[in-house]
């Protein structure tokens, strides 16, 4: 009996995906796996050999933000700025103050921006008491 191209061909598929297919899948899957662990070691040394981002730095960059938490403090109440008392925005005009030479250590973009924004949250402040003190007289 003579087999025509057709059944040989399919033969052939029907044989090498049972045979050949279980272990292909099983050697792409380590080699991805092998492939992706190798890629993440070596990213995580690159970061330490260029200076990335570790322990020790964190600290320092933690006490020069400290400024910014004030900073955040003292320009979210312009909303409630009408409720306070003479004597709170007087605190809040000086706490401006102390931020401002904070301020002017940063970068020139940075400056720039809290600086403009700091102007703002003090005018804001100054205005609203100048405001009272006026409504007293």
């Amino acid at each position: 009996m003579a087999f025509t191209a057709k059944q040989v061909k399919a033969e052939f598929w029907l044989h090498f995906a049972t045979q050949f297919r279980p272990n292909l899948r099983a050697k792409f899957k380590a080699t991805i796996i092998t492939v992706l662990l190798f890629l993440g070691l070596a990213g995580l040394f690159v970061v330490r050999a260029v200076g990335g981002p570790s322990a020790s730095a964190s600290q320092p960059e933690a006490a020069q933000e400290a400024w910014r938490t004030e900073f955040d403090k003292v320009c979210a109440k312009t909303d409630e700025a009408m409720t306070f008392s003479q004597e709170e925005l007087t605190d809040l005009i000086r706490r401006c103050g102390t931020l401002q030479p904070q301020i002017e250590k940063l970068d020139e973009s940075r400056k720039k921006v809290y600086l403009e924004r700091l102007r703002k949250c003090r005018g804001l402040y100054d205005y609203v008491l100048d405001a009272k003190r006026k409504e007293k007289k």
